[in-house]
């Protein structure tokens, strides 16, 4: 079957394209479920989409109360108003009275007069049971109906109808034939549960193709009504940048901060710190650049930047640059899809690249647990759809493991969770951080100290005795014992230094004695030898000279040239 397309993302993902064409498609609701308010938004929407027009039948309220009770969405009804959106007041006269049957021929030709006037192709029926309830006969009710079928048929015109419902789902006995006549059912429930309103959609007929036959759950926003389960886009492409934590020893553990467009949930008791790491985020997102969105539930905007200030965190500053967009709600107050929508609102307006929503689990305070849970993940969905590094803390009961205790809805779809808790031993409470998952990333298993001081925050080093982590005070003891043996070890170093050293210079006087003497002794056998070589010398002189003397060829000694006188 042809389809008309609403413009309307989820509404045409659901009903597989649109409002069938040259059809009837009803909107079935209680009082309050939305049903003008959903055939306005078609309305609008479809009107914006193709520049065709649309024609309202009002037979219930005037269009002056339906246009301004529209004045607060997005769609702007009132700027449609008598250029593509022609609204006609067919209400009944309260007076009158009806003798006998009567038929519709007349409303039909004031409808296709003001459609080929204005070149409209949609025409919505608000409150359609209202006529048809004063036919007393249902053959009668059911005739008109198809004399609406034909009507669409020869004019070339798709219609909604808008009519009320029973407790059970069903048309009012006003109605009869409706859900026979028309091509396209759609059921708008509403029903008070633990406190709180729940709203659904529900198709329960479409003729001509497939279709959920789930109750979707709805809430209403500044765009009209929303699914909670539907995300404003499609999902960005997954990114592996970093977005830095704001402490530089905490992405170390992170492997480099968070991933840009993921989530990351922040868990643990009262005081262990959930709220400064998400303002010290928030800042650091604003410190790089980026812009922000900060949702405070516990407490309001101004207590949160003076208690933010006392940590070294200055989100005022953010703030009066426009980078930082402060929220305070009060879930005691509205429920989860009114307070979904306050936040969906400030991240569209703000074009936000990061939301942080402090603490995420206020969305179950009060109302329908399974609402708050759908708008948890409505709102991690929307962020991953936006691109948006989203931070989300959650309370956890004191007594209770941060690490294993948290909302399930948050933390199976979130990308990170880190636990926060406490650490109690001697006499003191001292505040932990450990990652328990971080996808995408090599993230450390150590469970780490988390120190505040007035100069901001970071995380100790990890010392360990006997096995165990040691934290606070006996941390620093610990620290103070190895300042001491490194002292100790330091000075006895010292002392073998100065030991060796004296041994050097002693060894050293030593040698260069040493070569004194040798120096001595080496002067003293040259002398030694030089006087024993002149004594030879010397000898060998004398030997020489008695040797000559005693020889017959040597003249005697006192003789002449002559002879003897013998």
């Amino acid at each position: 079957m042809p389809r008309l397309p609403t413009g309307i993302a989820w509404f045409d993902r659901l009903t597989q394209g649109g409002i069938p064409t040259r059809r009837l498609t009803v909107l079935l609701g209680q009082a309050g479920a939305g049903k003008t308010l959903l055939s306005c938004q078609i309305a609008a929407t479809r009107a914006r989409l193709s520049g065709a027009g649309v024609v309202f039948a009002a037979l219930e309220e005037p269009p002056s109360d339906i246009i301004r009770n529209a004045s607060g969405f997005t769609w702007d009804l009132a700027a449609l108003a008598g250029r593509q959106f022609h609204a006609l007041d067919l209400r009944p006269d309260p007076d009158m009275v009806f003798a006998g049957d009567f038929d519709l021929r007349g409303m039909l030709a004031t409808l296709s007069a003001k459609a080929r006037q204005t070149g409209a192709e949609l025409v919505v029926f608000d409150g359609l049971d209202t006529v048809l309830g004063w036919l007393a006969s249902p053959a009668r009710r059911s005739a008109e109906l198809t004399r609406i079928g034909r009507w669409l048929e020869e004019e070339g015109l798709s219609a909604i109808i808008t009519a009320k419902a029973e407790r059970h789902g069903g048309p009012v006995d006003a109605l009869g034939p409706l859900e026979f006549a028309v091509s396209l059912v759609v059921a708008l429930e509403q029903r008070e549960e633990s406190g709180g309103t729940l709203r659904a959609l529900r198709i329960t007929k479409s003729r001509g193709s497939g279709h959920s036959s789930s109750a979707h759950p709805l809430f209403v926003s500044r765009h009209g009504l929303e699914p909670l389960m539907w995300p404003g886009g499609d999902p960005s492409p997954a990114s592996r940048e970093r977005v830095g934590s704001g402490m530089a020893r905490f992405d170390v553990l992170l492997g480099g901060g968070y991933l840009r467009g993921s989530t990351a949930l922040l868990s643990g008791p009262p005081g262990t710190g959930k709220s400064t790491l998400a303002a010290l985020f928030t800042a650091s997102v604003c410190a790089a650049g980026g812009r922000a969105v900060h949702i405070f539930f516990d407490e309001g905007p101004e207590q949160a930047i003076r208690n933010m200030r006392s940590v070294g965190i200055d989100l005022a500053a953010h703030r009066a640059s426009g980078a930082l967009h402060l929220i305070g709600l009060q879930p005691g107050r509205d429920g989860p899809e009114q307070l979904l929508s306050e936040i969906l609102a400030a991240v569209e307006t703000q074009d936000a690249t990061a939301l942080v929503v402090d603490p995420v689990s206020s969305l179950m305070r009060g109302g329908v647990a399974d609402l708050g849970q759908s708008a948890i993940r409505r709102l991690v969905e929307e962020a991953r759809a936006r691109g948006m590094t989203a931070l989300l803390t959650s309370l956890v009961e004191v007594g209770d493991d941060p690490s294993t205790s948290t909302l399930s809805a948050v933390s199976t779809i979130a990308d990170a969770w880190i636990a926060l808790g406490y650490a109690e031993r001697g006499g003191e409470r001292n505040r932990t951080l450990s990652i328990v998952k971080a996808r995408g990333s090599a993230h450390s298993n150590q469970t780490r100290e988390l120190i505040m001081t007035a100069e901001g925050c970071t995380l100790a080093d990890v010392y360990t005795a006997g096995g165990t982590v040691l934290l606070g005070t006996a941390r620093m003891e610990r620290e103070a014992e190895e300042r001491r043996l490194e002292a100790l070890a330091s000075l006895d170093h010292q002392r073998h230094l100065r030991e060796l050293q004296a041994q050097l210079t002693e060894a050293e006087i030593r040698q260069r004695q040493s070569g004194l003497q040798s120096e001595a002794a080496r002067a003293e056998l040259a002398l030694l030898e030089t006087a024993e070589a002149a004594r030879r010398a010397a000898r060998a002189d004398r030997l020489l000279r008695i040797a000559t003397s005693r020889s017959a060829d040597a003249p005697a000694e006192g003789g002449s040239e002559g002879g003897s006188a013998a």
